[in-house]
């Protein structure tokens, strides 16, 4: 099971009644959907996938999450790599 954006490209806000079949899907997890036009969904893909082919105006992708480094270099790590004099 993953975790999927769906994006409403239609006019206005997302329907509800398409959100309300989202909340049917056997298996799918609504996780966020404050946003007017997008939902963050947690679904097996295949049924997902067919149940946004079968709507008009939704485009569905992949959750993708990235790790930021530290924002500041450790001054630990910079004493160990100094090389003595």
């Amino acid at each position: 099971m993953g975790r999927f954006i769906l994006r409403y490209r239609g006019q206005g806000a997302k329907p509800e009644g398409d959100v309300a079949r989202l909340r049917s899907l056997p298996g799918a997890s609504i996780i966020d959907d404050s946003s007017p036009r997008m939902v963050l969904v947690e679904a097996p893909e295949a049924a997902l996938r067919g149940l946004v082919e079968q709507t008009d105006g939704w485009v569905m992708s992949s959750e993708q999450t990235y790790h930021l480094p530290a924002p500041h270099p450790s001054l630990d790590k910079a004493r160990r790599l100094r090389r003595p004099r």
